[in-house]
């Protein structure tokens, strides 16, 4: 694709170059093809370049001002369990969380979702976690977790 782009930008390039300094040419048939073919590469050039986290999250229209600060890293208050929160968006949250099982620390990944229109409370997504899933409240500077284990609280890491 990026060949066929190529060689019309080429050949429309030449054509501009060669006519320079001639008596003006009469536009052919053939030109405003041409023309058009440029200007419909150049917008596919332009597309193909855009990230596609642009054009999914653009769709989406988010309003990142109305959402809570969720997005950081946080620790726990008297353990060494921490998570990081990325990738906020309007119906929830991407996480990594770094917590205790079966007597080690194991990387986690989570994806949460908003439980109420002030975003304040999030939780997994669906209900099939063997009869419990967590549960996050935010409370500015802190987080609290709730699940099948006793109730946790995750200060924000200040970096």
């Amino acid at each position: 694709m990026k060949k066929i782009i190529t060689l019309i930008i080429t050949a429309a390039s030449l054509l501009t170059l060669t006519s320079c300094g001639k008596d003006p040419v009469q536009p052919s048939e053939a030109a405003p093809a041409v023309t058009a073919a440029v200007a419909d590469a150049a917008e596919v050039t332009d597309a193909a370049l855009a990230p596609e986290s642009e054009s999914s999250e653009s769709s989406q229209a988010v309003d990142l001002s109305a959402i809570p600060a969720w997005e950081g890293k946080w620790q726990a208050d008297d353990t060494d369990e921490h998570f990081e929160i990325y990738d906020v968006t309007n119906d929830g949250f991407k996480m990594v969380f770094y917590h205790f099982e079966e007597g080690q620390i194991e990387e986690f990944n989570y994806v949460l979702e908003f439980d109420d229109p002030e975003k304040m409370t999030a939780s997994e997504i669906g209900n099939d976690h063997s009869g419990w899933e967590y549960s996050f409240s935010f409370n500015g500077n802190s987080i609290l977790v709730r699940s099948k284990h006793p109730d946790q609280t995750y200060n924000r890491v200040v970096e």
